[in-house]
Formats: structure tokens, sequence, C-alpha cells
């Protein structure tokens, strides 16, 4: 059942106690022989494991602008996001997504928010509608979870990219990347492709 849950909290790790952290759960992974990946950078940590069922966790932080942004545009940061699903069967993926709104009043616009999986190549795999993250529910600096549930297909071995397509709520102007909303964590947004970068995954058969 989707469900949509509000917190105040947040914790918050220094980047280098992420990289240290990375560093001792790949040693054990190997040392395990366990099918488990791990990604960090000084912004982002995600931790991948599985190869059938596979359970993706990742962490952000947010970006630091000093760029003002245009009157009425949102200004969203992704928290943290959790993905879960498996690969050889058409089945259902669970995702949870935590946002906060940077701004100083709740956003206006609706915009619909896509859940994108590509290949490496770019190649379009999946695209899902997200019915219930909706941006103008988010209370200004409170971080927010949404969680949704989306049949998939099965996915073919290959290397793949998961991302949140946020588009205009103009008809005429959907498709056009220089009008889709970017989120605001480092490492998250792609200003060439206009969508936003949230975890990688590998399926091996």
């Amino acid at each position: 059942m989707n469900r949509l849950q509000k917190t105040s909290q947040q914790t918050r790790c220094p980047s280098i106690v992420l990289t240290v952290a990375a560093r001792i759960l790949i040693a054990a992974s190997f040392a395990l022989g366990a099918s488990a990946s791990l990604f960090a950078s000084d912004s982002k940590l995600c931790h991948t494991s599985g190869s059938r069922s596979i359970l993706i966790t990742c962490d952000y932080t947010h970006e630091t602008s000093n760029a003002e942004p245009g009157a009425g545009e949102p200004r969203i940061a992704l928290n943290h996001a959790a993905f879960s699903f498996k690969t050889r069967h058409d089945n259902w993926m669970s995702v949870s997504l935590w946002f906060t709104n940077l701004n100083s009043a709740k956003p206006s616009e609706s915009r619909p928010v896509y859940l994108a999986i590509d290949d490496d190549s770019g190649h379009n795999y999946i695209r899902r509608v997200l019915p219930h993250v909706d941006f103008r529910s988010l209370a200004p600096g409170q971080k927010t979870e949404f969680s949704e549930h989306l049949l998939i297909p099965a996915l073919h071995a290959g290397h793949y990219r998961i991302e949140l397509w946020i588009p205009s709520s103009d008809p005429a102007l959907k498709f056009d990347a220089g009008h889709n909303l970017l989120i605001e964590s480092d490492g998250v947004a792609d200003r060439k492709t206009g969508l936003n970068r949230v975890a990688s995954f590998a399926v091996v058969r």
C-alpha cells in the first residue's frame, strides 16, 4: 500500500566518515564473497546488494549554491533513496524517496515525477510516473518520505541507471529538457540530459 510519511529529523555524517565506511564495507564484501557493491563520493553514498533480488540504498548531501532561483521556482533536495526489486520476471519495485524543500514556502506548481531506468547507452527501459510524489506537500525545511510500488518488467544483463525525470507541467514543454526540474543534491542533476541521476546497478546472468 502506498503511504506518505513525514519527519523533520535528519542525520548527517562528514564525507570523510562515509569514505572510510565505504572502504570497510567493500573489504568486508570481498572477504565474505557477497554479491554487493558500494559507491562513495564526497556527496553521495550508495550501497547495492543482491543479484536476482536487488536492494539499493543511497544518501545524498545538498548542493551549496549562491545562485538565486527564478520567481516561484522550486528548490528541492533529495536526501535518501531506497529501491528493492527483482530482475528475472515482472515484479513490483518498492521505492522510497526522501526530499527536503529548500525554499521558504511550499511549491505552487504541480509537476509530474517519473522514475526512469536507462542503460549506459541512454536507451530507455522503464518510465513510471510516481503518482504520490507531490512537491506541493513539502513544508519548508522539512524532510518528507514518499513511497511507491511500481510494476516493472524483467531486465536483461547489463548496467543501468536509475533517474528521476521531472518535466514541466506544461504539455508543450514536457519533452524540453531545459524546462525540467533538477534536484539540488550534489552529483544528482545532469544538466545535459535534464535528468536526475539517483543510482546505478548491474544485472548479471
